[in-house]
């Protein structure tokens, strides 16, 4: 069962738009090393997905010429991405090589000058030097092709072949060159790799391979494809040169073709998928061996810590227990504050138990008389729940074995005047214990 067209439309235009949000993952961390060679392939795959992701959107169901400034960059883009990426895996074979054969331990910086403007010139010259030259085997401005976009257009040329086409051939040659003498190399000074590595403060062990890997990989595909395409363009029928005013004759024409025109040509549709499909599994590829490394799960987790203080989520280190805003549990930013601790008892209280609690807080005994009959004055400071020194204790509490509270010292107040003992008083038949009760001269009152 095949796919319906508008169906393959939008899942080419979703891994566009995938494969640039991830080759942009590790473009700070290459920034961050000089790595030239990375940088100069995120710039171009990145780039050319994005465009083919707006292309794709854009022209998804027409072949209206919206913008054409827009076209004219993009197609000229996609012949210089093309070479581009040839060229950004031989600056990074050849960096690997002087890596593998450097002889000084420290390079200064104006060696450092040196090799990158060699890398710029290499990865950026020579494309925009394939952009230029477009202008020579160009037939016409572009076309415009419903579900693809903008499409560059030339006609099968000696021209083309000399400025376009075989030069992925000679540039991928040159890098399996180098990558066959860093791994001769490598293993010829295997003993002392770690020193050679080290003399270069933004690469590691693992990322050294993972440098060669890609680049191996590039190598393994460029020349097989060039020489493909070139077998391919070869059976096509050739157009005869007569010079740039033939080519050029209707110049800025563009050519709109629905789905189902272009679609009916014999190998076009097949050249579409491949080459939107190969600048997609370039732009994953890179990802997969630099997006998924420890040092990128390690910016993950930074990024993922940050994120989640600036929206109020607390992260908590087991081994300090300080939450992410470095404040401990038990303290406070106004002061210490003591928090009172409750016992929860075993057994059940009884009645007597809940009354005396009850007196303990809210009764306070004002005359009381001590063992020589004079009578202790009453005294509001020492009648504090919890603090007094003539609070009566209960039976119960000497039951529980509580201590007793250290005495504070007395404070003398004139003795309040005498009352007349009246039996009879409301107050001894309301329910509540009056605030003073009545002198008895030889008894206390026991409830």
């Amino acid at each position: 069962m095949s796919v319906p067209w508008p169906v393959q439309v939008d899942i080419i235009a979703a891994f566009s738009l995938l494969g640039f949000i991830l080759i942009c993952i590790p473009l700070y961390w290459h920034l961050e090393a000089w790595n030239v060679g990375c940088v100069l392939y995120i710039f171009w795959m990145g780039t050319q997905a994005l465009f083919q992701f707006i292309n794709t959107v854009v022209w998804r169901d027409n072949a209206i010429n919206w913008a054409p400034a827009w076209c004219d960059i993009t197609t000229h883009f996609t012949i210089g991405s093309s070479i581009g990426v040839c060229c950004a895996s031989l600056v990074i074979n050849r960096r690997l090589y002087h890596i593998a054969n450097i002889s000084a331990v420290s390079m200064t910086k104006s060696d450092r000058r040196r090799n990158i403007i060699s890398d710029l010139a290499i990865g950026l010259g020579i494309p925009c030097v394939s952009m230029g030259l477009f202008w020579f085997y160009q037939g016409h401005r572009f076309d415009i092709l419903e579900g693809v976009g903008c499409v560059e257009e030339y006609p099968n040329t000696f021209l083309s072949y000399l400025l376009y086409t075989t030069w992925p051939l000679p540039i991928g040659l040159v890098s399996a060159t180098y990558c066959t003498l860093t791994l001769r190399a490598f293993f010829k000074r295997r003993r002392d790799f770690s020193t050679l590595v080290a003399s270069n403060s933004n690469l590691t062990f693992n990322r050294y391979f993972r440098l060669m890997g890609l680049a191996a990989i590039e190598i393994l595909f460029t020349i097989p494809l060039t020489i493909y395409t070139i077998v391919a363009d070869s059976k096509q029928p050739f157009y005869e040169y007569r010079g740039l005013a033939d080519l050029h004759f209707r110049f800025s024409r563009v050519n709109q073709k629905s789905a189902v025109s272009w679609r009916a040509e014999p190998g076009l549709p097949g050249a579409m998928d491949a080459k939107r499909w190969t600048v997609i599994g370039c732009c994953i590829l890179f990802f997969l061996f630099f997006g998924l490394a420890e040092e990128a799960r390690k910016h993950y987790r930074l990024a993922l810590s940050s994120v989640a203080k600036r929206v109020g989520i607390t992260t908590f280190d087991r081994s300090t227990g300080f939450s992410s805003t470095g404040s401990k549990g038990g303290s406070s930013g106004f002061g210490r504050v003591t928090i009172p601790t409750f016992v929860q008892r075993g057994t059940r209280r009884g009645s007597m138990d809940s009354f005396s609690d009850r007196l303990s807080t809210n009764i306070s005994i004002g005359d009381v008389v001590d063992e020589k009959g004079v009578y202790a004055p009453y005294s509001p400071v020492q009648s504090s729940a919890g603090a007094s020194s003539t609070q009566l204790g209960s039976p119960i509490d000497d039951e529980k074995g509580v201590s007793p509270i250290e005495p504070l010292p007395p404070v003398s107040f004139p003795a309040p005047p005498k009352r007349v003992y009246n039996p009879e008083s409301p107050t001894r038949r309301s329910a509540d214990v009056p605030m003073s009760p009545p002198v008895r001269p030889h008894s206390i009152d026991m409830v």
